[in-house]
């Protein structure tokens, strides 16, 4: 259903992750909502306290819709790997909505002089903060560099379906095992056997999830190793092609 839901929006045009639509309003309001805060505690103002409580009210009203986006995300771009910059975002989400709850029990009222009070403010604050900066890490950690007009269509089932753990060639689930100068890129026939059926060498399952036909075609599979053999070449380590036999044709 997820993947329905981004190809209908890419059929309108839309091709960018969900969350952008929303929040924005969640880390600008937190932001609004701490220094509002401050500036009620510094100045004693009742009235700037309530603005600081109304911005925490609407930034709790977002963050269901932004947890469900980014959730949808997650599970569209990431195939609900978990990533230890995924499972930072989920702890310090949890965290924020903790931390909302808390700032609109404490701001009732004319509280405006409570240090109390702030303090939820100013670790929402913290919090926004650390949550776009391990999104950021997730979708701008590494650059591919430009590819050739042959190696385009490769680069965009790349970025649709593979960028997401492995940035420009990388890994982000296990730094040491590089996608550049892996086994599974002897060949592509090897390559199109190791996406329909991940395997370690030793014959254990792989954590990348398994990529049907219905998700990338054999065809496409073949411009897929074509752009990352390509275009996002490295030094190979050496390989052991006994551990990765050709499948019959």
């Amino acid at each position: 259903m997820v993947d329905s839901i981004y190809e209908f929006l890419a059929g309108l045009g839309y091709m960018h992750p969900l969350p952008p639509m929303v929040v924005h309003v969640t880390a600008g309001m937190t932001v609004g909502a701490f220094l509002l805060a401050l500036t009620a505690l510094l100045k004693q103002r009742a009235a700037l306290a309530q603005s600081a409580r109304h911005c925490i009210i609407v930034v709790l009203i977002f963050f269901f819709p932004t947890v469900l986006f980014g959730f949808m995300d997650w599970q569209y771009y990431f195939s609900g790997a978990w990533l230890e910059e995924i499972i930072i975002k989920l702890a310090l989400s949890g965290t924020l909505l903790v931390l909302l709850i808390l700032g609109i029990f404490l701001g009732r009222g004319d509280k405006f002089a409570s240090k109390a009070v702030l303090i939820p403010y100013a670790l929402s604050f913290f919090a926004v903060v650390a949550i776009g900066y391990f999104g950021g890490e997730l979708a701008f950690g590494n650059r591919a560099p430009v590819a050739p007009p042959e190696y385009v269509a490769g680069e965009k089932i790349f970025m649709k379906n593979c960028s997401a753990c492995h940035p420009y060639g990388g890994n982000v689930v296990n730094p040491k095992l590089f996608l550049i100068g892996g086994p599974e890129l002897i060949g592509p026939g090897i390559f199109l056997a190791y996406l329909r059926d991940p395997k370690q060498p030793k014959g254990s399952i792989a954590l990348m999830p398994i990529i049907p036909a219905t998700k990338v075609t054999d065809a496409q599979a073949k411009q897929l190793f074509d752009y990352i053999t390509k275009v996002l070449e490295r030094p190979r380590r050496p390989l052991d092609p006994s551990l990765y036999p050709m499948p019959p044709s």
